[in-house]
């Protein structure tokens, strides 16, 4: 059997079966859902699920707290990392609280009372793993037009920068995962405004509007491709939906039912055809290939590795990444190499993610076992010559009490690398000689009746 753990609109797939050792297959994941744009209302307890393409709603629900009377919401979007969609609820007394919220039934999760009842955005950036926020141009000095990252375990704000006063109204952020910019809108037509902000400086860049005038943006979030979603307040009391390129360029697109905002928005992962899939074991290298037939939106693969002894399933750590290519209708061939591991068990997985940070799990489940080596051996460091640091690595058959020494060109022991017992496998270790001088040394390995002597130079 194999299944895949898809990240998913609404829905969450387990992880299953996929055979590590040579296994050849074909799958083709069917897209789920349609494209799903996100937004709740300012002014009800109500948040609806909508085909992007179209505007039509694809579900609606009442948003409920617990121990909180909901009476609107500011803004929702969506956590790439772990699957939660999170808004800002407004309950009664104008308080703004955080929230996790399931689309589908409306049900929040409280995390926390915000700081100030001006937020009114939210954007997160898989990245960085950063929620942002923005406090709308009627709030008070130091919040207004500010830029705050949110704690998603607890709602406590951070201030980062600001203010951007690029005019009054509507202060709505969505962050890009093409050009990892943060992009705001504020103003009324014909004076509304568009720029970036750059995560790391904080710098603003102004972004010139062309085509279609909207109004006062009260909702954004970016879909890929360079292209946003976004609705606008119209004043006689509805919303309006149109598409806002990274270049500025604006399109109408309809009038939506209520004043939508938001807006969160998760591109189902769209079919990759997996073709093929092998590992190899050289010694205590592993390597990983795989193949597709077609890519669609494929910005990549990590590959992540769990050490079978003593660990659970959810310690996985990332060991490399690889580059995808696009949208491709033809096949592609990768490749990685996991080096110098100990001997044991091991399972990999790929995380394959899409330009809107989306992504799905194949998992392997069949361990991987790095062996305990025939022989003895002890390597040649490297670099050699080398200046400070080197490495040396070392095998060993059996279990033992292993002994390596540095000496120098007259006999004399200089440093002492390893002196206990070590059970049978791969080993490396890092020597700093930075206390000595330039010169030839030695370093021997002694185990048993196993010895060995190799010369380097350290150069300074």
């Amino acid at each position: 059997m194999i299944t895949v753990q898809k990240s998913n609109s609404l829905i969450n797939k387990c992880s299953g079966l996929l055979v590590l050792f040579i296994l050849f297959f074909t799958v083709v994941f069917p897209k789920q859902i349609s494209a799903d744009v996100i937004g709740v209302d300012p002014d009800s307890p109500k948040i609806e699920v909508f085909n992007q393409a179209n505007w039509t709603s694809v579900s609606s629900a009442t948003l409920t707290m617990s121990g909180f009377t909901v009476t609107g919401a500011q803004s929702v979007t969506w956590n790439s990392d772990n699957l939660l969609y999170y808004a800002i609820i407004k309950v009664a007394g104008n308080a703004r609280h955080l929230a996790t919220v399931n689309p589908l039934t409306g049900v929040c999760t409280h995390i926390g009372l915000m700081s100030s009842t001006s937020f009114s955005t939210l954007t997160y950036n898989s990245t960085s793993g950063i929620l942002y926020t923005m406090g709308g141009s009627g709030g008070p000095v130091g919040v207004a037009q500010c830029l705050f990252s949110v704690d998603i375990n607890t709602a406590a704000t951070t201030f980062l920068a600001g203010p951007y006063p690029v005019g009054t109204f509507g202060e709505v952020i969505a962050y890009n995962y093409t050009d990892n910019m943060i992009y705001h809108w504020s103003g009324e037509a014909p004076a509304a405004n568009m720029e970036k902000i750059d995560p790391v400086t904080f710098v603003a860049t102004p972004v010139a509007q062309t085509g279609d005038v909207h109004s006062e943006i009260c909702g954004a979030v970016y879909l890929g491709g360079g292209i946003f979603a976004s609705t606008d307040l119209v004043f006689q009391g509805g919303t309006s939906a149109f598409t806002i390129s990274s270049a500025g360029v604006v399109d109408f697109e309809s009038s939506t039912p209520y004043k939508v905002r938001g807006l969160a928005y998760e591109d189902p992962v769209l079919p990759i055809e997996l073709t093929s899939f092998i590992s190899l074991v050289n010694t205590n290298n592993i390597t990983l290939n795989w193949s597709t037939a077609t890519e669609t939106n494929n910005s990549g693969f990590e590959i992540e590795r769990s050490n079978v002894r003593g660990q659970t399933s959810n310690e996985w750590i990332k060991v490399g990444n690889v580059t995808g290519k696009g949208t491709s209708t033809v096949g592609h061939s990768y490749t990685f190499t996991d080096k110098n591991l100990s001997s044991g068990n091991y399972n990999y997985r790929l995380k394959q993610i899409d330009f809107n940070g989306n992504f799905e799990y194949f998992n392997l489940s069949n361990e991987v076992n790095v062996g305990v080596p025939a022989n003895f051996e002890l390597s040649q460091n490297y670099p050699n010559p080398f200046n400070p640091t080197t490495k040396i690595k070392y095998q060993l058959p059996n279990d033992g009490s292993v002994n390596i020494s540095v000496f120098d060109n007259a006999g004399k022991e200089v440093a002492t690398l390893v002196n206990e017992f070590k059970s049978a496998g791969y080993y490396a270790i890092n020597f700093n000689a930075a206390s000595l001088s330039s010169g030839v040394y030695f370093y021997k390995i002694s185990s048993g009746n196993f010895s060995s002597v190799k010369k380097m130079m350290l150069l300074k």
